[in-house]
């Protein structure tokens, strides 16, 4: 057994190697160990006959609901791995379900959808319903983003009026000899040792393979489960924090405190840090497999700032955190971890290193000597990738891009780099941004051809803001304002919020779970560049607020599941940092 997961692993990773400038996506499948998983709730296919057997057991139904019908989310496959291998692979969840309810593992089709109410974007995969004997609808979660064991049993054990058998937070009973295998292995992996930590898991595979812990485990090593891709936590929480929320596994407001999320989340970040110094949980891969490499740079040089912003708030050093600081830039830092041969996701790792190395040298301005050579490749990388057009690009051509690139460019002038073909790069990169621009002051979504640019401010919440800060940036005179981009930003920003925790574009405006905290940080950057004042002081406390309702029940952000909590995370520290300024 050992040999065949060992060699599973090597095969998924020779699959996910770098190709040239691919757009594949390389998705693998889970061996047949791992596809046990979750397998130990007794599951019925068919919700009319699970129906019928709750009225003979006098039992509610317990629903899972994978996805529903016409749901355009692009990661049901993986979403529902994560909780065949997360909560439907703990002890105590299906031991709990297949006590107290007759559990379901079925799609909702349009009769489902219509008799419950199940519209895409209305309900978000992953989600359950619990109902009567007579279809009577008794409960439901959606959006469910962070799994624990205590947290995820909460609203079904008060369904029962039962007790919760998983308060200590753990998946299992610790006297079980394959929980301390698992659990073992959880301690080994947030520690940075990840080697100890598959091994534990393999040996887990060996020894009790018929162990639903063992399936997990599985999942686990290959790369399909929800711990390794940070959605799971045995964090301790408050009893107020497993109170269940409208709004999927977001905690309830007055639940934490500012400082409490600066500390859990920090916290979070650190122990989601690999041992090379990265975060590489995202699956992003929007621009082909091959782009996961640069993704990895990128969100780890987010991450970077945000344990960054988080140093900058202690009173003295705290070493963990320096340890973590130091692991980050050696990673973010080395030139191996690119693929240079990617142009879908380059620029990203280029634009996201400047403004981490930017932000280390304002925050640490004795580091000056080692940083500034990093820096000043970076620079170069986001100059030589400008478009002919003076456009820049990821996956394809559009002014946030060319927005993120002047606004790096300008944060690495300020702390002192000037790369000898800056201004040209500037004004070329302006000229074309200036094109993507409204009379109304929104920004199209591409390039415009051969005619004027065409957008509607509903589809420019984050753009507007952006674009306006790189143009505040390098040439005032030509914006429409700081304080009128961050307005309109605001006053259309309903279209935005629907977004966060979708891994797909969620209507005709183009949002994505992948454009939440992106906009909502290109929004706190705008107003940190408004001029002091009353209209200043106002947006800045309602983004505050606003940011201050996002996290997790256990502290820590939610993006979609492609781009993962770490960079969720990591977004919401830089802003929270930048607001912390401007008090």
């Amino acid at each position: 057994m050992r040999t065949l997961l060992w060699t599973a692993a090597l095969l998924c990773l020779a699959s996910q190697a770098p190709a040239q400038n691919s757009s594949r996506k390389i998705r693998t499948q889970p061996s047949p160990l791992a596809a046990q998983a979750g397998s130990a709730v007794q599951w019925r296919a068919d919700l009319k006959s699970a129906l019928e057997e709750a009225e003979r057991e006098s039992k509610p139904v317990f629903w899972y609901v994978p996805t529903i019908r016409r749901s355009f989310m692009d990661r049901k496959i993986e979403i529902d791995r994560y909780m065949m291998a997360g909560p439907f692979s703990w002890p105590r969840v299906s031991d709990f379900i297949n006590e107290h309810y007759i559990p379901v593992r079925m799609k909702a089709g349009k009769e489902e959808c219509e008799t419950h109410g199940l519209k895409p974007l209305g309900f978000i995969e992953p989600g359950w319903l619990v109902l009567g004997s007579g279809g009577e609808e008794l409960g439901r979660e959606h959006q469910i983003t962070t799994f624990h064991p205590a947290r995820f049993l909460a609203p079904l054990v008060e369904l029962v009026e039962s007790e919760n058998p998983a308060l200590d937070g753990l998946p299992s009973d610790p006297d079980d000899a394959a929980a301390r295998r698992w659990l073992t292995g959880v301690t080994h992996w947030l520690s940075q040792r990840e080697d100890e930590a598959r091994a534990e898991w393999t040996a887990l595979t060996e020894e009790h393979a018929d162990h639903p812990l063992a399936w997990k485990a599985a999942m686990e090593l290959e790369g399909h489960g929800p711990f390794v891709h940070a959605f799971e936590t045995y964090a301790k929480l408050p009893p107020e924090a497993l109170a269940p929320s409208a709004d999927g596994t977001t905690v309830l407001p007055g639940v934490y405190t500012e400082l409490d999320l600066w500390e859990r989340s920090a916290a979070f970040l650190l122990a989601s840090q690999r041992s090379h110094g990265g975060w590489e949980d995202s699956t992003y891969d929007f621009g082909g497999t091959d782009g996961l490499p640069n993704v990895f740079v990128a969100i780890s040089s987010v991450c970077t700032i945000g344990l960054l912003e988080h140093a900058a708030r202690l009173d003295e050093p705290e070493p963990e955190v320096e340890a973590a600081l130091e692991r980050a830039l050696s990673y973010i830092s080395d030139e191996s971890k690119l693929n240079r041969e990617d142009t879908d996701e380059q620029f990203w790792a280029h634009s996201y290193l400047a403004r981490a190395l930017s932000r280390w040298l304002e925050l640490r301005p004795h580091d000056k000597e080692r940083i500034t050579p990093t820096l000043e490749r970076a620079t170069r990388d986001l100059i030589e990738t400008q478009e002919k057009s003076g456009a820049w690009a990821h996956e394809y051509a559009n002014p946030f891009v060319t927005s993120d690139a002047l606004i790096a460019l300008a944060e690495a002038k300020r702390v002192g780099v000037t790369p000898e073909d800056l201004p040209q790069a500037v004004e070329r990169g302006l000229a074309s941004l200036l094109l993507c621009r409204t009379a109304e002051g929104a920004y199209s979504y591409g390039q415009p051809r051969r005619r004027a640019a065409r957008a509607s401010m509903e589809g420019s919440v984050g753009r507007t803001p952006r674009g306006e800060l790189a143009i505040s940036l390098w040439s005032p005179g030509d914006s429409i304002g700081l304080e009128k981009a961050v307005a309109l930003s605001f006053e259309h920003e309903e279209h935005l919020l629907p977004a966060q925790k979708y891994d797909d574009h969620t209507s005709s405006h183009a949002y994505g779970g992948f454009f939440f905290y992106y906009d909502l940080l290109a929004r706190t950057e705008a107003m940190a560049a408004m001029p002091g004042g009353s209209a200043r002081t106002s947006v800045v406390k309602q983004q505050h607020a606003q940011l201050l309702g996002l996290p997790e029940f256990d502290g820590a952000f939610m993006d979609s599941h492609e781009v993962g909590r770490c960079y969720g995370t990591g977004m919401a520290l830089w802003c929270l940092g930048i607001l912390g300024e401007l008090d």
